[in-house]
């Protein structure tokens, strides 16, 4: 029997001896696998630790406050004690800054007389407390006449208060009104706004998204449509469907022109043909950066239209701030509200030691 004959006739024989040696092969390399891997333990996963959030404060507007009247008392308030505290205070130096800080010459002359008088051989710190208290004389009898609807809803008294909103343009008129309105809705107050800045749809369109965030109603009328009549058609609608608060807006006037002060006049007289004591309040933004011509904005709104209050804002830049001294003292108008920025919350009552304090470098506590 030859090779090829032998091998024929015993293939099966040769193919299972070689599976058999494949699969024992593969069981021991499989074993000895196993059993090299057996001592590894799997890393053991530890819990993620939860990360500890890290809690801001919220700025209180006390801060706010400070923060945009900072520049004011550095470079002109904070300055008077340092300047009179001594045995030879530089009064001209002092008068040079006084007549930085936005108050009226009468008034400088005043508080130049007063340091003289009560100021000498006193720290620093007593000549802020002096100049604090004699601006506070110049304000507190005005401030406490302030009615505290203007910005304090009572849900028990049943009637509608009709706010009319003034000012020039750029003094942030719309924003103000879309913050009190804000404001006044959070209370539980019914609010309606009348857009009467017919003649800019860019304001009326702001304000209309005020209006929307707030969820407060809003009339509008076409862009040119006269501004009395949307006046009127709002007042109309306060008072019929039984609004807590009626807030007109009105266009941006320079206090110069005569013609646009009369348009004012008009839109304030057809409010009280619907009722006889609308508009309750006359509230005149005020931008605080103006300076002195804020002072001559608001003798000229007030001849015209008799203003019950002030809104300062703008409080947050280069501002000195004195022409609120000055403003309350000559006009007899308080300040009511006070904005120091953007935000709803940048909108707060005017508190007169708050605000004085501040611009003058004491403690407010």
């Amino acid at each position: 029997m030859d090779l090829q004959t032998y091998t024929l006739e015993n293939i099966e024989v040769f193919v299972s001896g070689i599976i058999v040696v494949a699969v024992v092969s593969a069981l021991f390399f499989l074993f000895k696998k196993k059993k090299l891997l057996s001592p590894i333990q799997k890393p053991e996963l530890k819990p993620v630790e939860k990360k500890t959030e890290i809690s801001v404060p919220k700025t209180t507007w006390s801060d706010r406050l400070s923060l945009g009247l900072e520049k004011s008392r550095s470079e002109v308030w904070g300055k008077i004690g340092q300047l009179f505290a001594g045995p030879a205070p530089d009064l001209d130096e002092i008068e040079e800054v006084l007549y930085t800080a936005d108050i009226p010459t009468g008034l400088v002359q005043e508080l130049l007389m007063k340091l003289e008088k009560d100021g000498k051989g006193k720290s620093a710190d007593e000549i802020s407390k002096l100049v604090f208290g004699f601006m506070k004389d110049k304000m507190e009898s005005v401030q406490e006449h302030i009615r505290k609807d203007v910005f304090d809803f009572n849900p028990v008294e049943k009637k509608t208060r009709v706010f009319m909103i003034v000012g020039v343009n750029g003094a942030g008129k719309t924003t103000t009104i879309g913050k009190l309105a804000t404001k006044l809705k959070s209370q539980g107050a019914k609010v309606i706004v009348g857009a009467c800045d017919t003649f800019r749809a860019a304001a009326v369109d702001q304000l209309q998204v005020w209006c929307e965030r707030a969820g407060v109603d809003m009339v509008r009328a076409k862009d040119g449509a006269d501004p009395s009549g949307v006046a009127y058609d709002t007042v109309a609608k306060a008072f019929s469907e039984n609004y807590d608060y009626c807030l007109i807006d009105t266009a941006g006037r320079l206090h110069t022109n005569q013609n646009l002060m009369d348009e004012l006049i008009k839109t304030k007289r057809v409010m009280s043909k619907i009722n006889t004591e609308a508009p309750q309040e006359v509230l005149l933004v005020l931008d605080a950066i103006t300076g002195q011509n804020a002072l001559k904005q608001a003798q000229e709104f007030h001849k015209a239209l008799q203003l019950t209050g002030i809104i300062f804002t703008k409080c947050d830049g280069s501002a000195k701030a004195g022409s609120a001294v000055g403003i309350v003292d000559q006009l007899r108008v308080p300040i009511t509200y006070i904005g120091v920025g953007e935000t709803v919350d940048d909108l707060q009552l005017f508190d007169l030691d708050l605000y004085l304090k501040t611009l003058v470098g004491l403690p407010s506590t």
